[in-house]
């Protein structure tokens, strides 16, 4: 049952991110803002909520600050992890080199 509700939960998160890049494209092409703003303001304010969330609720309701701490370096732990893993697939040298140049 622990892994039918984990694979709805990441139905949902799959589906509910693909809007979020679709309507952030909208919004930035609707009011000019560009990709970058949008992407820079809008989307990481979005997908930072969750550990928002988690530190106000860690420290506030359990009273233990040490996850809040706990939390924010692993959400940046497991970025620069994907960011390591892209990069040893990529071949034409480090993803982080090309990452800004790249043409929409």
């Amino acid at each position: 049952m622990v892994w039918v509700q984990f694979a709805i939960c990441l139905a949902v998160i799959i589906v509910a991110g693909t809007k979020l890049a679709k309507y952030g494209d909208l919004i930035a092409e609707k009011t000019g803002l560009g990709r970058i703003w949008i992407g820079v303001v809008l989307l990481a304010t979005i997908t930072s909520l969750p550990e928002l969330a988690t530190g106000i609720s860690s420290v506030t309701f359990v009273g233990e600050p040490d996850l809040t701490m706990g939390d924010l370096f692993g959400s940046n732990l497991i970025n620069l992890v994907i960011i390591a893993v892209i990069d040893l697939f990529y071949t034409r040298g480090p993803v982080l080199h090309y990452l800004g140049t790249a043409s929409f």
